[in-house]
């Protein structure tokens, strides 16, 4: 008997449920022990199951990138939505970059992990990393339309993007242990990349910044 077809929505879910289960033994247990059996079996499901849906190991791992960079994009999203000036916008969305990593540490270093396919193998993880960057140049752009930061966008959200993940990788990596922490670095760095201009800009939406 044929197996009764699921809707896109029920799919999605069995898929959400396979790349949960995945990244639950990749927190416990590191990427090596994730495997198509060990996912089965966490699930309490057939073998067959995550071939179902997913080519091999490879394409949950994936998938599970992009879903966090997703995540990512939409904390991120939530502070330029909320039309602060360019440059407590900048700060805050940088926070918000740095409380993520924090709160998700193993997500974060499977989102950066070295060991990753080439991204033209994958263009839907591809554009989930476009996306948050994205979010950030824009949020970057309007202050260079206001004046605030000189340079280009482009640019300049990358190594915006660069300096919070060095940052972030040697916290996580238990390496700020020679004088400053993790939470005595981020406001003098945004301060090192955006400028001076920062309490004015914060005083200016009527809030303290935060660090």
């Amino acid at each position: 008997m044929a197996r009764p077809r699921l809707t896109a929505e029920a799919a999605d879910g069995v898929r959400a449920d396979i790349c949960a289960a995945a990244a639950r033994l990749y927190e416990r247990d590191g990427y090596d022990a994730v495997t198509m059996r060990a996912i089965a079996a966490a699930m309490d499901r057939s073998q067959a199951l995550p071939y179902r849906y997913f080519k091999n190991k490879e394409h949950i791992f994936v998938a599970l990138r992009a879903m966090c960079f997703d995540r990512l994009t939409t904390t991120m999203e939530a502070v330029l939505a909320r039309g602060d000036p360019p440059l407590v916008t900048l700060h805050t969305m940088a926070h918000s970059f740095i409380t993520f990593a924090e709160a998700n540490p193993a997500e974060y270093r499977l989102m950066f992990a070295l060991r990753q396919p080439p991204p033209a193998e994958y263009p839907e993880l591809h554009a989930a990393r476009q996306r948050a960057l994205a979010t950030l140049q824009t949020a970057y752009q309007q202050a260079v339309d206001q004046g605030l930061i000189s340079g280009d966008a482009l640019t300049g959200s990358h190594v915006v993007w660069a300096a919070m993940h060095g940052l972030l990788t040697l916290h996580l990596a238990g390496q700020l242990t020679i004088g400053r922490r993790l939470d005595e670095l981020v406001a003098p760095m945004l301060d090192t990349l955006f400028g001076p201009r920062r309490m004015a800009a914060a005083k200016a939406a009527g809030r303290p910044l935060q660090g």
